[in-house]
């Protein structure tokens, strides 16, 4: 190792991950903000290397049914390219994420949006705040327990008429922690494709699009269930 000093390194941080995988496994937000720390700027450029024609066709959905200048949450912004990015060229965007690394990229990447720092499960605002609320590949970091009262919360955010859009995870995985992703332990967690409909369906929205749609990436598919819905008026 002694010649080789990018393997050491390697091995140091494989031996923290799995530190911390055991330490933190009953604090999941913890390890996912620890996560995205570590590999902010990573991920970003990862993020940008590998195209997802899901993100475009969707954004442009959204562009296409939401007035210019409407009030959007966007929660689990992560480094902001090229998401939120995009969405402050069209709205008043507030966006979350846990990570203060990822915040401060975003900042950068979408100098016009409002940013909190938060676990999106903790958020709170008053009722019929936004026009819509977006979640573009970040449910999957939140306990399976914690997406039903999450749904709620958002349907109380939103106007009558406004719209939810999410990228999730169409797979039956609970409470599960790897402890090699970009290089950082990470946490993952969803429902399957019924189940994840049903919860969204059940608090007042009506799902007017659904699809499931995948993309290559590192040589793998990976395929997410985009739901977009709206709230009752």
């Amino acid at each position: 190792m002694k010649n080789n000093p990018s393997k050491f390194k390697q091995v140091l941080r494989r031996i923290a991950s799995v530190i911390r995988s055991i330490r933190y496994r009953n604090q999941p937000e913890r390890i996912v903000a620890m996560g995205y720390d570590e590999m902010a700027g990573d991920y970003g450029n990862w993020a940008l290397r590998h195209e997802r024609p899901d993100r475009d066709k969707y954004t442009k959905l959204l562009i296409d049914n939401v007035p210019k200048g409407a009030k959007l949450l966007e929660l689990g912004c992560g480094p902001g390219d090229p998401t939120t990015k995009t969405l402050a060229q069209h709205y008043a965007v507030t966006a979350n994420d846990i990570s203060e690394s990822c915040l401060e990229l975003a900042k950068k990447n979408a100098p016009n949006a409002k940013f909190i720092l938060s676990d999106m499960t903790a958020l709170d605002f008053a009722g019929e705040t936004f026009d819509a609320v977006v979640a573009y590949y970040a449910f999957h970091h939140i306990p399976r327990d914690r997406y039903e009262p999450l749904i709620k919360q958002i349907n109380k955010w939103l106007r009558p008429g406004g719209i939810f859009m999410a990228a999730l995870y169409p797979y039956d995985i609970e409470d599960l922690v790897t402890e090699d992703w970009h290089g950082s332990t990470m946490y993952w967690s969803s429902f399957d494709e019924e189940k994840t409909l049903q919860l969204i369906s059940a608090p007042g929205f009506k799902i007017i699009e659904q699809s499931k749609e995948s993309a290559i990436e590192d040589g793998k598919e990976t395929t997410f269930l985009w739901v977009i819905a709206q709230k009752y008026s």
